[in-house]
Formats: C-alpha cells, structure tokens, sequence
C-alpha cells in the first residue's frame, strides 16, 4: 500500500466514518509524500515550497494520478506555480474519495456510497482488518525503538503535526508518556535510512498540513 493508503485508515473509522479531524490535509500530504519517493516531484526550499513536477506519468493510484494530472495541467501545460499549501485544499482531486475507493477495490474496506446529493459523505467500513492492524503493530515497533522506514517517519510525523497521535494509536502508545511519544518521533531523524533529503520533505510537509490545523481554516481551489 502506499503511504496515503495508510494514513486514510488510520483517519477512518472501522465503522466507515471519520475516526480523526483533518483528513483531508493527512491524506493530501501523505501523497504528496509519496510522490517525492517515487521521484515525480519535489519541493523547493522556500517556507511554503513550490512543487516541481519531474515526472507526469502515472504511477497507477487514482488519487496519486489525479495529483500529478492536476500538477501537469497548471506547471507543464499553463506555466503556473503550484504551492504545496494549495494543494492541500484543492478538494476537487477528491483524494479521500479516490484513496477510499481504491482501499474498496483492493477489497480492505466496504464502501456505502454518498447520500443526499453529497451531504452525507460515503464511508467505507472495513471489510479486511488485517492490513491496518499490521500497519498499527509496525508504528508501535517503531515507537518503542524500532528501526523506522521513510513511510514509517511520514505517517508519524503526520499524526504529531495533526496532534492525533494519542487518539488514532491509542493502544499502541499505552504505557508511553506523552514526552516519550513526542520524543520518540523527534528521534526519527537519526534513525533507520531516512536521509536528509526526506527528512526535509517531511518537515515541509508537516508543517503545510499543520497550518489549516492551527487557523481552523479550509481553503478551496481548483
């Protein structure tokens, strides 16, 4: 699975729901993330970074796909930037509804389609427990030591610039304190083959996806 993957059942409840606030900005970020692994675009170094597109073609997930289209369709074909922070609240990629579906197709999650002309967002129950729980097992080695591989440091990083760590792995940091969490997942860093290359996207990153979560606001564009 990718990153994005991960991160929307991490956010989404077993009942289909949304288990954990900001989503969208999680999932958004977390393809971004991948991307950048995947080496079909960057970020510059400014305080909210431009994406360089590298490379447009597909890398077969719909939602990733869709980024890289939209990205393609301002940079290559009209000229325009595109900041990192408006990616983030570009809402008609429908990366969650994208990234559900493709969850549903590979048969992990049910899918109960929207209602009310959208006003009640579909969901997607999980039909298939056993990747999330062997994704929430890898966190909590992670956590307690273990050696942590880039989507590891991601999904981490994430869920502490959210500040949702304690309410989405709730079990797994049982017993931790919360400095012991917060240090933990400073420590990333210096662990595991990270590098300092993904470690400056994930910082980027991070703090995009942390500054709708601080002013409360969501933008919309596209």
């Amino acid at each position: 699975m990718m990153i994005a993957d991960e991160i929307f059942l991490l956010y989404t409840a077993d009942s289909g729901g949304v288990f954990a606030q900001y989503r969208q900005f999680a999932v958004t970020g977390a393809t971004v993330a991948d991307l950048i692994l995947a080496q079909r675009v960057e970020l510059d170094g400014r305080k909210d970074p431009r994406i360089s597109l590298l490379d447009s073609r597909p890398v077969g997930h719909p939602a990733h796909d869709a980024v890289l289209e939209y990205l393609h369709e301002r940079i290559a074909d009209k000229g325009k930037q595109v900041k990192l922070s408006q990616l983030l609240g570009v809402r008609s990629l429908k990366l969650e509804e994208r990234t559900g579906r493709a969850l549903h197709d590979a048969g992990i999650l049910g899918l109960v389609g929207a209602r009310f002309g959208g006003l009640v967002r579909p969901k997607y129950p999980v039909s298939n427990p056993l990747p999330e729980q062997q994704l929430r097992a890898r966190l909590a080695h992670v956590l307690r030591g273990g050696e942590p591989t880039p989507a590891d440091a991601v999904q981490l990083s994430i869920l502490k610039g959210t500040s949702t760590v304690h309410r989405i792995l709730r079990d797994e940091v049982r017993g931790m304190s919360r400095k012991e969490v917060k240090g933990a997942i400073e420590s990333l860093e210096t662990r595991g083959d990270i590098g300092p290359a993904i470690k400056r996207a994930i910082d980027m990153l991070v703090t995009a996806v942390m500054t709708p979560v601080m002013i409360g606001v969501v933008t919309s564009s596209g």
